[in-house]
């Protein structure tokens, strides 16, 4: 079944409209979207062109602005046209372009929203709709385990490492310096873990870090952080701090790690 597409607006906001529509275009074709501006010519009937616009289409996008909200004529496009979505199984999808409310009827409708999220993201899901695909953007991945650490001094810092969300067990957690290890030092005293021994980590870059890896005998969970202190050589020179924790051990005994956020605190 061929995509028709109805673009219902008010004149006000042509400049945008008039960008989104061509942006269309490009892919759909101008003969398979109705908007005025190119499917009306002088002497047509406006009515008319409208009734055959909105006889034809298969997704209607309402372009919602104070502007459109005031326009009788716009009301009388939507209004049209979800009727006809509704008896028809047809997309009526509106498109937020302004700071405005929905129309009351329209709220329990997911929307666009062009004004909060910007043109190319709102016009990407516009193709999506049309061509009936999902419009699902991954989110971020949770990032569960964060690090924080505290200065309490010139040459020491406590270093913090807790769940945030939910628990982490039994995790394998490393901490190192871009420093050389007999620069620093790093000890726990307030619960027994086995120490494996030391990494050296390198990441993504190519940095470098001397690790020392804590193995805890417990799950990570929110409100029981794992905590060590840090303590530095008064000659080290310039470091970076890295905390990672261990993803998988592979076959050949190797540890694979991720860099985990550290903030101060």
């Amino acid at each position: 079944m061929e995509e028709k597409i109805f673009i219902s607006y008010n004149h006000k906001d042509k400049a945008l409209i008039d960008t989104i529509a061509r942006r269309l275009e490009i892919e759909f074709g101008r003969n398979n979207i109705f908007y005025d501006a190119w499917s009306m010519q002088p002497g047509d009937s406006i009515i008319g062109c409208m009734d055959s616009g909105l006889s034809d289409f298969t997704t209607f996008f309402l372009f919602v602005s104070p502007n459109s909200l005031e326009s009788n004529m716009v009301k009388l496009e939507w209004q049209t046209a979800l009727n006809r979505a509704t008896n028809n199984n047809l997309k009526f999808i509106s498109v937020r372009i302004a700071e405005c409310s929905m129309p009351t009827i329209l709220t329990d409708k997911l929307y666009i929203d062009l004004y909060g999220e910007g043109i190319d993201s709102a016009i990407g899901k516009m193709h999506s709709v049309i061509k009936n695909e999902n419009t699902y953007t991954p989110l971020e991945d949770v990032q569960n385990v964060q690090a924080y650490v505290t200065q309490i001094g010139r040459y020491e810092a406590d270093i913090t490492v807790e769940a945030t969300i939910f628990a982490a067990p039994n995790p394998i957690i490393a901490i190192g310096l871009t420093a050389k290890k007999e620069m620093f030092k790093i000890t726990q005293e307030t619960e027994p873990v086995v120490i494996p021994g030391q990494d050296v980590i390198t990441v993504s870059d190519g940095t470098e870090y001397n690790a020392i890896r804590f193995r805890l005998n417990r799950s990570l969970v929110p409100g029981q952080p794992f905590k060590v202190k840090l303590c530095l050589d008064k000659a080290i020179t310039p470091f970076t701090l890295g905390v990672f924790v261990v993803q998988e051990k592979r076959d050949d005994g190797i540890y694979v790690y991720k860099n985990i956020p550290c903030r101060e605190r």
